[in-house]
């Protein structure tokens, strides 16, 4: 994890998961499927931060490989 945003986003999605599955065992899926889809949503967005992080980080790395050509 590389900074406090993914680790806080990551974090909140863990709970929104236990809170859901404990709404799930006392009042049923129907009263806690919209606890799921936040846990869901915040862990899709925690993977593409990520994912975009990576890329990002590639990019530079494939820029500063390039060598530099003399101007005509």
């Amino acid at each position: 994890m590389k900074n406090l945003g993914d680790t806080i986003l990551f974090s909140l999605a863990v709970v929104f998961f236990i809170i859901g599955v404990h709404q799930t065992m006392n009042f049923g899926i129907a009263a806690s499927y919209f606890i799921f889809m936040l846990s869901l949503g915040m862990l899709f967005l925690y993977r593409y931060r990520g994912a975009k992080r990576k890329a990002s980080e590639n990019e530079a790395e494939e820029n500063a490989k390039k060598p530099k050509g003399k101007k005509r």
